[in-house]
This record gives structure tokens, sequence and C-alpha cells, in this order.
């Protein structure tokens, strides 16, 4: 039952997600049909980066302090219905408040699932998480695709079409929550054998702060490679245009596979070894791609797209476990404002880019993961950490067995 629940999770996150990856491709559209300027289209951009990404702690400090799992239906019904609106917005000012109401869906969402993907992973913490995390990057994936299947469809009054993945996911998450309360009760287990934890001396607001500066500089890694590498091979290597179109596809789909492989590892090796280990991978990755030409391009963008996302379960239960009293504020941090914030890395890398070119903009991105590593190597390694409120609940069925 809880892998089925694990399941449905992700197939929420899917579909939430899709709505993320709809908006770029509406917005041209809006951009045309009304004459935005890149300001004005800019602007829809950060908004919805902000409502769906950056204020995640937010909801998740709020389902820490209560039982919310009626966010999950509700936030998926909301960015769907959001995203809807945003099709039949008849003005700039409706479409802003449209795809911002979307993104508030897209946050709410996310703490919460990533908090009961917490309490019903068992042992296997990362492995799970990654199952549930791999529906999002299918979703931001498909987004584009639909996108695209819903303008040549009706054009923009057809994203009504968004509704029928919703409606079922949401009739299905509705009648899942009964379940998933059972499950999250039941889910509270102590540290499997073998797996000492850490010591806790070191504070957990630093070790979470630097957490999510390692998270950042992965983000504004990801960032950086899916903008600039298809920009190099198209105009400095000349490459095929439709084969450079075609990378950030190769990178989402090494990185999907990457995420359950990453969560697998993760559970064997720790989250901590498996962070530093991916960042000092790819710093002669990040090297090596000046140097590379025609396909090896693509192959080694799918692998750095591999190795990179390949942490993003581990480093989202390596927050839980710092923050085990706080496990939704923890995961609203690693989905979503150290991704939201990292965005910056673009404008930064765009300013090198603009100054001293391409070429050089790539090289420069492999001081990125070398900084990640250096700080994760001073974030403590928790596996399996309960909370105080699990400690609790565990003495009393012993104490009832010794008696019987």
């Amino acid at each position: 039952m809880r892998k089925r629940i694990l399941y449905l999770l992700s197939l929420g996150h899917m579909v939430t997600d899709i709505n993320q990856g709809l908006l770029p491709i509406f917005l041209s559209v809006y951009k045309d049909q009304y004459g935005l300027s890149y300001a004005a289209a800019g602007l829809v951009v950060f908004l919805s980066n902000i409502s769906s990404s950056v204020i995640q702690p937010l909801f998740g400090y709020w389902s820490d302090r209560h039982q919310l799992r009626w966010l999950l239906p509700a936030g998926c019904l909301v960015a769907g219905l959001g995203m809807v609106a945003a099709g039949y917005a008849a003005n700039y000012y409706l479409l802003v408040a449209a795809v911002f109401i979307s993104g508030l869906g897209v946050a709410a969402y996310h703490p919460e699932a990533s908090k009961s993907a917490h309490y019903i992973s068992g042992p296997m913490q990362a492995s799970s998480m990654s199952i549930f995390s791999v529906g999002g990057n299918v979703g931001f994936g498909l987004g584009p695709l639909i996108a695209t299947f819903i303008l040549s469809h009706g054009g923009l009054r057809a994203s009504w079409i968004i509704l029928i993945p919703t409606s079922v996911t949401v009739a299905l998450l509705s009648h899942t929550l009964p379940a998933l309360g059972r499950a999250m009760a039941g889910g509270h287990q102590a540290a499997p054998a073998g797996n000492p934890r850490a010591k806790t001396s070191q504070a957990p607001l630093v070790a979470i702060t630097l957490l999510v500066l390692v998270v950042i500089m992965r983000s504004w890694l990801q960032s950086g490679l899916t903008y600039y590498i298809p920009f190099y091979y198209l105009n400095f290597l000349h490459g095929n245009e439709h084969f450079a179109s075609s990378m950030l596809s190769i990178f989402l789909i090494a990185g999907a596979v990457g995420t359950l492989v990453g969560g697998r590892l993760a559970d064997y090796w720790g989250a901590k070894r498996m962070i530093i280990g991916s960042m000092l991978v790819l710093i002669p990755m990040v090297v090596t791609f000046p140097y590379v030409q025609g396909a090896w391009v693509a192959i080694l963008l799918a692998l750095s797209g591999f190795v990179l996302v390949s942490t993003f379960a581990p480093a989202i239960v390596l927050a839980q476990n710092i923050l085990p009293e706080h496990v939704g504020m923890a995961s609203g941090l690693m989905m979503g404002f150290a991704i939201g914030t990292g965005g910056l890395g673009t404008f930064l890398l765009g300013g090198i880019a603009d100054a001293h070119g391409v070429p050089f903009t790539i090289q420069i991105m492999a001081v990125i993961p070398a900084i990640g590593a250096a700080l994760a190597f001073f974030i403590p390694d928790l596996r399996q950490q309960p909370s105080a409120r699990q400690v609790r609940v565990e003495p009393v069925p012993e104490e009832k067995n010794s008696r019987a």
C-alpha cells in the first residue's frame, strides 16, 4: 500500500509540474498576440518563480504545524485551474494573476507531498524520494509537449484540456488521503542497524544553510548547462540547429534516469557522499565541454545531466534529516527556495558570456561544482534521523510487549 501511495504522490508531482512546463510555450504566444516586451514577459516568469518556488518554505512551515494533507489535491487542482485561466486571460494583468495563482498551487503541493513521501519511505529514504522526485522531472519535460498539443487543437482557449489529467489525479489523491494518514502514522521507524547517526553537535541552522548553498550551486550549473551548451553547439561549433534544440530534452531525460539511480546509490553510500562525489565528477566533465565536438557534446551533456540531477533526492532527504521536526519546511527549502533562487546564476553567467564569450563561460562553470563539493564537505551525514515525535511513539509498544 505504501508503495502504491508513493507512486500516486509521484503522479501528482508530475501533473502539478506539467503546469510549470506549459508556461514558456503559452507565454511565447501571448508575447506575440499582445505585443509584450521581453521585460513584461520576464516579469510573468519572475512572479511565477516567486509563487511556485521561493515561497515553498512558507507552505512547508505551515504544513509542519498543522495536518494539511488536503493540500495535496488542493495544490494540484489550483495549479491546473490557474493555467487553464491563463489560457483564457483577456489581458496582461489577468495573465499575471492566473500564472501567480497556478504557482501557489505548485508551491502548496510540493512540501506536503515530499513530507508524506518522507514518512512512508521506510529504510530506503533516498530511493523512495527519488521515485517521488522523478515525477516532477517527467512533468516538467512533458509540459512543452502538452502545450504544443493544446495550441494545435484550438489554441490557448483549449487550455481546458489540462483539467482532464488534473481532475483524475485530484480524485485519486482525495480518495487516498485516509490511507495516507494511516501510512504516515505507522511510518515512524528508527535508524536501521549499521547506519549510526552522525553526531549533531553542528547547529542545524548552519548545516541547512550549507545544504541550501550546495543546491543553489547545483541549480546554477544546471541552468548554465541547459542554456549555454546549446548556444555553444549552434553558434561556435556550427552544429545542426534541430539537434541543438533537442539538447534540453536529452538533459532532462538523462536527469530523470539520474534521479532514480542517485536515490538508490545514496541509500548505500549516504547522501553526503553522493553529493560530494557527483560534484567532483562534474568538474572534469564541465572542463571537457570546449574540447569536444559533434555528437560528443550531446553525450557529455547527457552524462552531466545524469550526474548532476542524481543529487536531487539525496539533498531533500539530507535536509529532512537535518531538520527532523520541520520536514515540510526542509522540503520547501530544497525543492523551492534553493532551486528558485538558483536562477540568479543564469543572470550572472549571462554577464560573463557578454564580456568574455560562451566558451570561457563554460570553462568558468567548472568552478561551481568545486564550490558545491567544498561546502558539502562540512554538512553532517544524517541517515534515518527520526524526529522527537517519532522517538516518543516508539517506546510505547515496546513496553507493552515487554509486559506481555
